[in-house]
């Protein structure tokens, strides 16, 4: 068969002969550049009138809790670059990667930031509860696909070293760290808040046997 013969790919995704659900590949109207710059945008002026609505309601808010409501904001809009994303990772795992985080982890970071915003008592435990499962997901998406590619030979992701460095490791990496430092504030809050909550408890004590 001569090269013009040649039969292009169906899709982008990888591996190239996996068959899509539904009907066929409909591609982006932006390619990966003018996608990332519309995405940029549009986040801009989100979490910009979200910085200023939180002045407003809570201007003693310090900065590393501003800073984290914009992260809890952000995580909760991050959808539409899951399309390009899953050019570095086609594995079929739809309900795993996308119906769990938009049911439960989506408006749960949401919450977790209004709780912010609001300097509430729950906000601890929930923002807790919504970074172990960023975490715990994360983690599961890196080893499942590291154990798929060097271990069992099946590369789910296009070969390709930026959609692997750049998608897969770089932009994956935020939901581990972030996460993690955000349960280990939790973690040290609700040890102090226990721990005042002792202290207070055998003051009161002393003082009724006096």
């Amino acid at each position: 068969m001569a090269e013009t013969d040649i039969i292009p790919p169906p899709h982008p995704y990888y591996p190239e002969g996996i068959l899509l659900s539904g009907s066929n590949f409909i591609p982006n109207s932006l390619d990966a550049v003018g996608l990332v710059a519309a995405f940029g945008a549009g986040c801009t002026v989100i979490l910009g009138s979200t910085l200023l609505l939180v002045k407003r309601v809570n201007p003693s808010l310090k900065f590393t809790d501003r800073a984290l409501i914009l992260w809890w904001d952000n995580s909760s809009l991050l959808r539409r670059l899951f399309h390009v994303q899953s050019f570095s990772n086609g594995k079929p795992d739809g309900f795993v990667w996308s119906i769990v985080e938009r049911i439960t982890w989506g408006p749960l970071s949401f919450l977790t930031a209004v709780l912010i915003t609001k300097d509430s008592p729950y906000r601890h435990a929930i923002q807790a509860l919504v970074s172990t499962g960023q975490f715990y997901g994360d983690f599961l998406y890196y080893t499942t696909s590291l154990f798929d590619d060097y271990f069992s030979g099946r590369r789910f992701y296009r070969p390709e070293p930026y959609y692997f460095w750049f998608y897969f490791v770089v932009m994956n990496a935020f939901w581990i760290i972030i996460p993690l430092l955000c349960l280990y504030s939790s973690i040290k809050a609700s040890a102090r808040a226990f721990a005042l909550s002792s202290k207070l408890a055998v003051n009161g004590s002393v003082k009724k046997t006096l």
